[in-house]
């Protein structure tokens, strides 16, 4: 059992590299996930699995809404952690029990529209109690002072799921098995993780109901539109195109998406660092332009890789149909530069509790990108919904800087960082195509190609930034010193 706030991740740095050490484990077994689901199933199968998975969670947000209220105001210091715990609770026993009765009145629409099948019901159900209990521990990890083991425990959970559905493939052959398998592993791990933690819900006070209204009347529409905005192609293409366009698009958002998963990792400690500093009237100016620039990093040696290797990639992943792939991956993967910056940026701004500004800006890009794989996501399938997730990305980032200005006075880009990445995943782009163009004239398979030219790609990037980056050297000197304490203590 851990005390209420014993965590020592106050400091960002410490908190933020125990985020990307668990993020580099849990960020590939997302990666591979897709490609994964596909093998064992099939493409038809994994298109659905991801349509109403993530139409589940988009259904969820506002539980999600509730949690991040958890995680914000449960960070402050002098609030009592179980009054939030329970307001996440009780409105999300109610949002379930009312949930289910509107899906079972739906379900007949959503069979006739959409991907969704019949005998999708009682396993979406399951899937979505698992994933409300998972939401609301790990808010409950960030509120206590240990955002970095949300991004752990979530690697826990992807590692155990893939391995049950590689070793019983035989039996895991639908989207059902795929949602059934992911709801158990949840369970299993997050209720007992939950009892752990030793915080006891309480009956919340009219003080704890009024600061939770407060900041969720406006995080549980932000929440929405997140996920939507993040899905928003799934969600078109579930409706106009195939479950093939689906799952081509999903996988390829995936493998795209690993450097700006990170980012979004880290942006848990950076919400929970501002909110706990400006609550307690410290000063978080100082390192809030190189966090936010240097969050973004993963996602320019990810698109540096890209350049080099997608025809490689598409071969192992989608080989009946590697145009559409490459085409998407590299779109997405180019745009998450972007995504990765806004993301940091607007946790930034929820932890100075200004939820409103975020949704604001998500609006305005749906508004602008929906209509494009709505109108061309039948004939081009996933590359239409790439297109508007780039267009989304573009309106999103541009509004998240212009609202930024606003609460911090500037736009939080350390430019010297900006332009050491830049020539970092310059370096990768070429180490990446070179192993590439000599690898593919030997006998390794498409991937061992693709492992050789990811060690050269990191390598690379990484070598390049020591040797230019000040910030970059003092992070791998604390990452050391942090391994070193951390082996004594085992030892």
């Amino acid at each position: 059992m851990v005390r209420q706030r014993d965590g020592d991740e106050v400091g960002l740095l410490d908190s933020s590299i125990r985020t990307v050490g668990g993020a580099l484990v849990s960020t590939p077994l997302y990666v591979l996930s897709g490609v994964v689901y596909a093998a064992v199933t099939s493409p038809a199968a994994t298109g659905t699995f991801f349509f109403v998975s993530i139409a589940t969670a988009l259904v969820l947000r506002p539980i999600r809404g509730i949690s991040q209220t958890l995680q914000k105001v449960g960070s402050e210091p002098g609030e009592r952690v179980g009054s939030y715990l329970g307001v996440a609770l009780l409105f999300a026993a109610g949002y379930l029990l009312v949930g289910s009765g509107v899906a079972t009145l739906l379900a007949d629409i959503l069979t006739r529209r959409t991907v969704f099948t019949a005998g999708l019901l009682v396993p979406v159900g399951v899937y979505a109690v698992s994933l409300s209990v998972s939401m609301i521990v790990l808010s409950l990890l960030g509120a206590i002072g240990y955002p970095s083991a949300q991004t752990w425990l979530g690697g826990a959970h992807l590692g155990v799921q893939l391995l049950l559905i590689v070793v019983f493939d035989a039996f895991v052959v639908s989207a059902a098995e795929l949602l059934l398998v992911n709801a158990g592993v949840r369970l299993a791990l997050f209720v007992p993780v939950g009892v752990v933690l030793g915080v006891i819900p309480r009956i919340p006070d009219r003080h704890a109901v009024s600061r939770a209204w407060e900041f969720a009347k406006w995080s549980i529409p932000d929440q929405i539109l997140d996920r939507f905005s993040y899905n928003m192609p799934v969600f078109v293409l579930g409706v106009v195109g195939t479950p093939a366009a689906v799952g081509i698009y999903e996988a390829a958002d995936r493998f795209a998406d690993f450097g700006a998963t990170i980012s979004w990792r880290l942006s848990s400690p950076l919400l929970t660092k501002v909110s706990g500093d400006a609550a307690s009237g410290a000063a978080y100016d100082t390192y809030l332009r190189s966090a936010i620039t240097g969050g973004t990093g993963v996602t320019f040696v990810v698109f540096g890789y890209l350049l080099g290797a997608h025809g490689v990639v598409a071969q192992i992943a989608f080989a009946e149909a590697q145009w559409a792939f490459s085409t998407t991956v590299l779109i997405v993967g180019g745009v998450n530069i972007l995504r990765g910056f806004w993301t940091l940026t607007s946790h930034a701004i929820e932890g100075l509790g200004k939820p409103s500004l975020s949704f604001r800006t998500k609006l305005y890009g749906l508004v602008v990108s929906v209509p494009i794989p709505a109108l061309f996501g039948a004939e081009f399938g996933a590359i239409a919904g790439a297109v508007g997730y780039g267009v989304m990305n573009l309106v999103v980032f541009a509004y998240v800087c212009y609202y930024a200005r606003d609460v911090f006075g500037y736009v939080p880009i350390d430019s010297q960082t900006a332009l050491h990445l830049t020539l970092g995943g310059g370096v990768a782009t070429v180490l990446t195509a070179g192993v590439v163009a000599g690898a593919t004239r030997t006998d390794l398979s498409a991937t061992a190609v693709a492992i050789a030219a990811a060690v050269a790609c990191l390598g690379g990037f990484g070598v390049l930034l020591l040797a230019v980056s000040a910030p970059t050297r003092v992070a791998a000197r604390r990452a050391v010193a942090m391994l070193r304490r951390e082996s004594r203590r085992s030892a």
